[in-house]
């Protein structure tokens, strides 16, 4: 049923705009993106929230963060990748969509990217890097955000596993669901965090860093 409902919203909106045509060029090449439905939520919230920094963990090919960026052209995007063959093909779509003066690219792994970063604080942290790591990028980021400040998880359902890891049969697939389920058991417990799980395509948890009362 939950299929058929994310079929019929896809079937009523129009998504045919010049960035989606790189969602087909990723699925032909098997790049992860984040998904189409997700997106538009993520886009809906920077509406509401009008971040002028947002700092994007797993690059990829540039699809998400022009995304962000084409809401308004005073957005800033920050976003980290390691991969070299993602790196070049970002930087052609940056320059190719004319998004190259609202995007800094950062050629690093996000784990020992801090310091290239700490420039500035973010009001959005979108996490859609190695699952596996999903915390440490979580802690080692959360600083960067200011209150009131907004951090996005994508995968935090892992293809429909987390919720049923008994049906996984490979035994690596299997640690990375538990981690992921890991992740997200230690994301509610974090008390200067509000966090809700959206339970839209591969899963999204939105963490809202709580205002402190001094």
């Amino acid at each position: 049923m939950q299929d058929q409902n994310l079929h019929y919203f896809l079937s009523i909106q129009s998504h045919d705009t010049p960035l989606n045509t790189l969602r087909t060029y990723a699925e032909e090449h098997q790049v992860p993106i984040i998904d189409q439905l997700s997106l538009d939520l993520i886009l809906q919230l920077i509406r509401l929230k009008k971040p002028k920094n947002i700092l994007e963990i797993g690059s990829a090919i540039g699809y998400s963060s022009m995304h962000f960026a084409s809401i308004d052209p005073s957005i800033h995007v920050t976003t980290i990748e390691r991969n070299e063959e993602m790196i070049q093909l970002a930087r052609e779509n940056f320059n190719q969509f004319g998004y190259e003066s609202q995007i800094r690219l950062i050629e690093q792994d996000a784990l020992q990217a801090y310091h290239a970063v700490n420039d500035r604080q973010y009001d959005m942290i979108f996490i859609d890097a190695a699952k596996a790591q999903s915390q440490k990028f979580f802690e080692l980021y959360q600083d960067l955000l200011p209150e009131g400040g907004v951090i996005i998880t994508d995968n935090v359902l892992y293809h429909g596993f987390v919720a049923n890891i008994d049906i996984v049969k490979s035994r690596n697939v299997k640690q990375m669901v538990k981690k992921v389920k890991k992740f997200n058991e230690w994301l509610v417990q974090q008390n200067h965090f509000s966090t809700n799980f959206i339970n839209m395509d591969d899963g999204l948890a939105i963490s809202i860093k709580e205002y402190s009362n001094d």
